[in-house]
């Protein structure tokens, strides 16, 4: 048996226990959809780790059209990191108890915040044709780092707003971290975005070894081997370990407890909460809408007689319930 065939074998395993692991998430908290808002961006951050399980895995099986598949794992990682920000402002507002009425304008450093992190949606679309238009182009070279390779370019350009985004997230929770501390917030994000830099340091040491020539191509092993399909074969065998701390960290107990007169609402054992959650329209409209107009809309769909306050910033955010009766005298 060669290597490839092998590292296949084993890299589809780990694909069917991922997804399994992920499966459990997924339809625990599809089956227990007591809070709609917080609970849709919970089913799209887990749905990252199957999609990136389901792209190492075709990367290794199919070495040649690794490079060009690749990228599509930045896409769902954009995808993820939007739908965490709106968790942690759901988070922000479910805190509140006073009564109010909602502000339409969004402070400016949320706004900031808002599109730093959305733009890396578009940004990953576009580089990912970017990616294969050079490959098939051969302007790519993914193992030269010369300027008029476009690997380079795409890495730094990659590298730099991907990194705005994550530092964008990191900047709403030191502004909200009183009351977000209580939510394990930190933990919730290593459990994806780890996924992500793990492959990145791994792919780095991985590069330097095979280009100072200390990995070198076997009779069981041929440079396709060792240079795309090594990397995805290590990540792949590492996705069910993350897979479990996604389990850990978004935790179905705090939506088993059904107070204030809370219902489940996930419908038909849970799958119209799951296509509801793949369903990103809300989040790719936010673009023209703005970030709070969003979550605002999002709360009124399914709260729409609570009354919420928050303060982002020293800007007040407030809804007010409507009266079924006069204001007493």
């Amino acid at each position: 048996m060669s290597y490839h065939t092998l590292s296949s074998i084993i890299a589809g395993v780990c694909l069917v226990l991922t997804s399994f692991l992920a499966l459990i998430s997924l339809m625990r908290h599809a089956a227990h959809y007591s809070s709609p808002v917080q609970q849709r961006q919970i089913l799209r951050i887990i749905c990252l780790i199957p999609w990136v399980g389901l792209i190492t895995f075709l990367s290794v099986l199919s070495e040649s059209a690794g490079p060009y598949i690749a990228p599509a794992v930045d896409v769902g990682v954009s995808l993820a990191i939007s739908a965490f920000l709106l968790l942690l402002c759901d988070f922000v507002l479910a805190g509140a108890t006073a009564r109010g009425q909602f502000n339409m304008q969004s402070p400016k450093w949320l706004k900031r915040v808002w599109y730093l992190v959305l733009q890396f949606i578009p940004v990953s679309v576009i580089l990912w044709i970017a990616t294969a238009a050079s490959m098939a182009a051969g302007t790519y070279c993914a193992t030269s780092n010369r300027l008029y390779f476009a690997h380079i370019w795409i890495i730094i350009i990659r590298g730099f707003l991907e990194g705005a985004a994550l530092f964008s997230v990191l900047r709403f929770y030191k502004i909200m971290k009183s009351k977000l501390i209580s939510h394990g917030v930190m933990l919730k994000l290593i459990a994806f975005k780890g996924i992500i830099f793990l492959s990145f340091v791994q792919n780095a040491v991985l590069g330097i070894l095979v280009s100072s020539h200390v990995i070198k191509p076997t009779k069981y092993m041929s440079y396709h081997d060792i240079s795309i399909g090594l990397p995805n074969f290590i990540l792949a065998c590492e996705l069910p370990f993350f897979a479990v701390m996604i389990m850990v960290a978004y935790s179905i107990k705090p939506y088993t407890s059904l107070k204030m007169g809370r219902t489940y609402q996930g419908g038909l054992g849970g799958i119209k909460a799951i296509v509801a959650a793949l369903n990103y329209s809300d989040i790719l409209s936010s673009f023209f809408r703005g970030p709070m107009r969003l979550v605002r809309e999002q709360y009124q769909l399914v709260r729409p007689a609570d009354t919420v306050i928050t303060e982002i910033s020293g800007t007040r955010l407030e809804r007010r319930r409507r009266a079924s009766t006069p204001p007493s005298k």
